[in-house]
């Protein structure tokens, strides 16, 4: 299975079933931190995305 093969549904049904599982068994505190965790890694990981979109258009 690929991320990108799925519809936008498909993503959100996803994320927000692992986010419950996930989350079902953790503090508040815990909840929190990996919530704060998970949102730099998808910031950095749009970041490395758009340097590679950058220089993938620069090269062609």
């Amino acid at each position: 299975m690929c991320f990108s093969d799925l519809s936008s549904c498909d993503l959100i049904g996803l994320s927000s079933s692992l986010a419950i599982a996930i989350g079902e068994n953790l503090t508040a505190d815990e909840a929190s931190i990996l919530s704060a965790f998970f949102t730099a890694l998808g910031d950095n990981l749009a970041i490395i995305a758009t340097k590679k979109s950058i220089n993938e258009t620069h090269l062609s």
